[in-house]
């Protein structure tokens, strides 16, 4: 099986800054130079729209192997960082879930609050998704700082409140995680 390979940026300002630079990236497929291209740009399901519009996530990258060039012939995809591949939930909105749930709410009641649309089990999902990545969210996070001193017992909350410590400034910390680290927040 083919890894997934992927990149992000942090807005559509320095997705454009990428792809002009992509003659001189390399394919982290074959670490090959000089041969990577623009292919489609991807889109999904816009989470703000109640008429199943789509939404512009990103940008396919294609590395050539056609005529002289040395490259492998697979591509890539370069993410927003505020998009969830394979999720159509925003990374901000589910930053606004979690921003809740450490205040004191339900799941349910944070998830009526903000007025999602999806189904009820998909907050549910989520935090469950996200959870069995606690312990490499947190290590990426540490790297930043340590944990900061936490009054809650549920690791959740603790690793909530880490993001926030680590990310002070931002408006979603988990947009500036997959960014810095090049990671996925769900794995």
């Amino acid at each position: 099986m083919i890894p997934f390979k992927y990149q992000f940026v942090l807005n559509k300002n320095a997705l454009v800054a990428f792809l002009l630079t992509l003659k001189n990236q390399r394919c982290p497929h074959c670490d090959c130079s000089q041969s990577l291209n623009r292919h489609s740009i991807l889109y999904g399901n816009d989470p703000a729209s109640s008429k199943n519009q789509e939404c512009m996530r990103g940008q396919r990258v294609f590395c050539s192997n056609r005529g002289l060039r040395q490259g492998c012939g697979r591509t890539f995809s370069v993410f927003l960082a505020h998009i969830l591949p394979r999720f159509t939930v925003t990374a901000f909105l589910l930053w606004q879930l979690l921003w809740l749930l450490l205040d004191g709410k339900s799941v349910l009641a944070a998830a009526q609050s903000l007025g999602l649309t999806f189904a009820v089990q998909t907050p549910y999902a989520l935090l469950r998704r996200l959870r069995l990545r606690l312990d490499v969210m947190r290590s990426f996070l540490c790297r930043i700082r340590p944990a900061p001193p936490s009054s809650h017992t549920n690791p959740l909350l603790q690793t909530i409140e880490h993001f926030r410590a680590a990310f002070p400034k931002a408006d979603c910390p988990f947009q500036e995680f997959q960014s810095r680290f090049q990671a996925l927040l769900f794995g």
